[in-house]
């Protein structure tokens, strides 16, 4: 499994944790379901504030969210 993939399994379990789909998680953020499957999918390397949303959003940490971007960014 590369680091992409791994990335990717890690930020979605986070997210389908919380939540039912990535659309609901967008919607809750008041984000366009295209900007976090950008992000998800790693076609985008999150800002910092935006992994901070994703943490938020799914009661997360900043630390925990970073963590798995760095797996691949």
């Amino acid at each position: 499994m590369s680091d992409k993939e791994k990335m990717q399994r890690a930020i979605k379990s986070v997210i389908y944790g919380a939540f039912k789909n990535e659309t609901e998680c967008a919607a809750v953020m008041g984000w366009p379901r295209q900007r976090l499957n950008k992000i998800t999918n790693g076609a985008k390397e999150p800002s910092v504030s935006e992994m901070g949303a994703i943490a938020l959003a799914t009661g997360s940490t900043l630390e925990k969210i970073s963590n798995i971007f760095l797996l691949y960014w």
